[in-house]
């Protein structure tokens, strides 16, 4: 659900203020995967998951409204709050539209939720800044691939396949499959199996609710690490 990080994005919007990235733009679409599966003994943490993720998107809407409100500052940032807030003005209604939908959050989203805020993070930390969003499942085939890069006028997308659980030195682990779709290739460009542990390793790969969320968490952690740096060197800036 990308509204969960725009609090983030747009304090990063003011302290990057006047600042260059070193990417070109781009839109990137993540699609969300439709099932799981996981070993029996995680089944008692699927509803911590789908809570914590609830949790989190009205925290973000009562600190953007919290933002929105905030008159305390400076002389020298009174020109970017208000272009911040006139944002939040805009914001605010979409991520409550949103709520419905929330309470339809499967566990398993946390795959391309999570992932689609850490590419933002990754790419959006100065501007011009890129379109990256999260979408419901659809049909994968490089034919419907390229007709949802077309009609979205997106130039990538990933999307997450095998999605399961394993056990590896009595410990379990979470495996998938990440793939990248190149809308200028016409083709998936990369395919890569990684895997989530339940280390927690601090700052955004804290985990330490259940197993299943540090099992989710570490997946994303893996993934995005493998297709962040295949984006990043086909759009840095020559």
């Amino acid at each position: 659900m990308q509204k969960i990080f725009t609090l983030i994005l747009l304090i990063l919007c003011l302290t990057s203020y006047g600042q260059k990235g070193e990417f070109n733009p781009f839109k990137l679409i993540v699609l969300q995967p439709d099932t799981a599966i996981i070993d029996k003994t995680l089944y008692a943490d699927i509803d911590s998951v789908q809570s914590d993720y609830q949790t989190r998107y009205y925290n973000s809407i009562k600190q953007m409204e919290d933002l929105l409100n905030f008159k305390d500052y400076s002389k020298e940032m009174e020109q970017e709050f208000k272009v911040t807030q006139e944002k939040l003005q805009k914001e605010i209604p979409l991520a409550k539209a949103q709520e419905e939908e929330v309470k339809k959050f499967k566990y398993f989203q946390t795959i391309s939720s999570y992932s689609t805020e850490v590419y933002n993070f990754y790419f959006n930390e100065y501007e011009p800044f890129s379109t990256i969003i999260e979408l419901p499942n659809q049909s994968i085939d490089i034919t419907s691939l390229n007709k949802l890069a077309d009609s979205s006028k997106s130039d990538y997308v990933i999307f997450f396949s095998n999605i399961h659980t394993e056990t590896n030195d009595g410990l379990p682990i979470l495996k998938l499959t990440t793939s990248l779709y190149s809308k200028k290739s016409n083709k998936i460009i990369f395919t890569k199996e990684t895997e989530g542990d339940l280390n927690s390793r601090g700052d955004m790969w804290t985990c330490s609710n259940t197993a299943l969320s540090c099992l989710l968490i570490n997946a994303v952690r893996t993934s995005t690490d493998e297709i962040a740096p295949v984006i990043a060197k086909a759009q840095i800036r020559q």
